[in-house]
């Protein structure tokens, strides 16, 4: 083992197990913010470059007082985001409404009253894993689909334990439970049953065929030719489910405090056709994201979305 790996495996320790619980416990030190920050440094360029291949998509100008707000607010997102691991820990029921602003619940009422599968498409937008804490505040057992964490090289090892105990940690704030998926495609089997009992599923399939090539089929996304994942689409069609997109975002409160708004939209028009419920979502997503591009984690893979047609399967 050379020092050199010794040396950033010791950084990515410090980081995910010292100063991010002590950030996320309010111990907010401009000396740990700036270590915080020093840990993103090296992905500055490909924040940036996918911010303005998003501009050059949309044909926006951004200046260069823009893409310093992107950069910054990006990392916000993420020091957030890896820190609810240890905030859910405070995520009592009463404290409810301290962490989560919730908008639009009166879509997933109404679509529960119709005792069908409900299947709550969401992207790796904000701090995307724990909005199953709020539902299970409010009274609703929702099971995100997650995938397994990849044991290969390509994880550092510090980054799989900080990824397992993440599992492990916010699972006992939920009602329900993690539905695995592997980067195969496989599924626990268990959601067959769950949705026989009319079971509600929150998944982000925001993700470009290079990270997970199954089952893609093309859709428009930020105006251009690409594909997304539709397993779960097409099964979902398959036992009749409804679909609604929502997100979970980061947004300031105050100095250096935030809260996350979970915004529930309103279901996905009827329709059995897969292509059309895979575009919506693609639109949804392409709206969420030109407003707020520091919160979609594919902002720097953003390229990587972009598909010459006929490249379905």
């Amino acid at each position: 083992m050379n020092r050199e790996y010794y040396l950033e495996n010791l950084r990515k320790f410090i980081y995910y197990f010292i100063d991010l619980p002590l950030w996320a416990y309010g111990c907010r030190s401009s000396r740990r913010e700036k270590r915080l920050f020093s840990m993103f440094e090296p992905e500055i360029a490909s924040i940036k470059d996918g911010y303005m291949s998003l501009c050059k998509y949309t044909g926006k100008k951004p200046d260069d007082s823009e893409i310093k707000e992107v950069i910054e607010k990006s990392f916000q997102v993420r020091i957030v985001k890896e820190s609810d691991t240890y905030t859910s820990l405070r995520m009592s029921r009463s404290k409810t409404h301290k962490y989560f602003h919730v908008k639009g619940i009166e879509h997933l009422k109404a679509s529960a009253e119709n005792n069908r599968p409900i299947i709550i498409l969401t992207g790796h937008y904000g701090s995307f894993f724990i909005p199953s804490i709020a539902f299970a505040h409010l009274g609703y057992k929702v099971y995100p689909i997650a995938r397994t964490v990849d044991r290969s090289p390509a994880t550092p090892p510090v980054t799989r334990l900080y990824l397992t105990l993440s599992y492990r940690i916010t699972e006992k704030r939920f009602s329900a439970r993690y539905i695995y998926t592997d980067f195969s495609g496989k599924i626990d089997r268990d959601i067959i049953r769950l949705s026989n009992s009319a079971g509600i599923f929150w998944t982000a399939i925001d993700l470009p065929r290079r990270l997970y090539d199954h089952k893609h089929l093309p859709v428009n996304l930020f105006g251009q030719p690409s594909t997304l994942p539709s397993g779960i689409v097409k099964w979902g069609v398959k036992k009749n489910a409804i679909f609604l997109t929502a997100w979970n975002s980061v947004e300031p409160k105050g100095s250096n405090k935030f809260f996350r708004l979970l915004t529930i939209e309103e279901p996905i028009p009827e329709n059995r056709d897969v292509n059309f419920i895979l575009q919506t979502y693609a639109d949804r997503l392409t709206n969420r994201v030109i407003k707020q591009p520091w919160q979609w984690m594919g902002l720097q893979v953003i390229d990587q979305y972009r598909e010459s047609r006929g490249t379905g399967t």
